[in-house]
């Protein structure tokens, strides 16, 4: 979960886009969200992983 964490981070800090062309399309709102998914989703698995190990 510590790598979504670090992608989210480097989405943000660097601007990464989810367009692999570099182009724009409009994919502005989109990438601003997709680290905040990435982070939502790190805690996800870590709470369903926390109910599996009791």
């Amino acid at each position: 979960m510590q790598i979504l964490e670090r992608v989210a981070d480097k989405i943000e800090k660097d601007g990464w886009s989810v367009c692999p062309c570099g182009e724009d399309h409009g994919q502005v709102r989109a990438d601003a969200a997709v680290p905040a998914v990435m982070r939502d989703d790190a805690d996800l698995v870590r709470t369903v992983r926390s109910s599996i190990d009791r």
